[in-house]
């Protein structure tokens, strides 16, 4: 068999098998990871912020289940319930609950991808934009 048919097969084999391809480490772009160092609430998105001051005011609550919370105006956000950080990414051992960041005009309208996730024994607080695949930590909490 000559060199290019050699290279001909291989480049079937791959577009035919893209199973075969590097497997995902925890250095690829794929893999979760907790941003450092931690930052002042300041420094996220505003909802972040305004999210912390409606999740103080409701007194952090926690729950075996999610709750969606009434807001004036009418808004209504969700939260309260355990984080099981099955992912590893965040320090192991600790009570985590998840809460919503961006209220919703209606219970069943759709929850989008932020979330805070705090230690419920020591309000340690991370942001998550993309649903659990990166967290930032806020410094001093919410």
């Amino acid at each position: 068999m000559t060199l290019r048919r050699l290279a001909q097969a291989a480049l079937v084999l791959a577009l035919a098998c893209p199973a075969w391809s590097a497997p995902t480490t925890p250095s690829t772009p794929a893999a979760r990871s907790v941003v450092q160092p931690p930052l002042p609430v300041e420094d996220f998105p505003p909802q972040v912020e305004r999210a912390c001051r409606i999740w103080l005011d409701l007194g952090w609550p926690t729950n075996p289940r999610p709750v969606d919370f009434r807001l004036p105006g009418p808004e209504f956000i969700r939260g309260g319930n355990p984080y099981g950080n099955r992912s590893g990414d965040l320090p192991a051992g600790a009570p985590y609950h998840e809460y919503d960041v961006n209220p919703r005009p209606t219970p069943t309208t759709h929850r989008d991808a932020e979330r805070l996730v705090r230690d419920e024994a020591t309000d340690r607080t991370w942001y998550t934009a993309d649903h659990y695949a990166d967290f930032r930590e806020i410094a001093d909490g919410c």
